[in-house]
């Protein structure tokens, strides 16, 4: 099923810069996420900055799963009319 969460959010990544990518899968997708403290060392920037990175990227993914539901429920109702 193409619209299961785990498969929207896969495709949704594909709005997010190759950095907040980095960012944001180690922290919201692992099992065992990383410390903001580990990326910081990582990426060579605060852990402030790394969270308003983690909190942009989340936003963008979460945008892009709505606009995919909101679509296929607009297609559902084509179809259903």
């Amino acid at each position: 099923d193409q619209s299961t969460p785990r498969r929207r959010l896969r495709r949704a990544r594909g709005v997010l810069t190759a950095r907040e990518r980095r960012i944001f899968q180690p922290r919201r997708l692992a099992e065992d996420p990383i410390t903001l403290e580990e990326l910081s060392a990582e990426f060579d920037i605060s852990r402030e900055r790394v969270r308003q990175i983690e909190v942009r990227a989340f936003e963008k993914v979460q945008d892009a799963v709505q606009k995919e539901a909101l679509a296929q429920a607009q297609a559902l109702r084509v179809v259903d009319a």
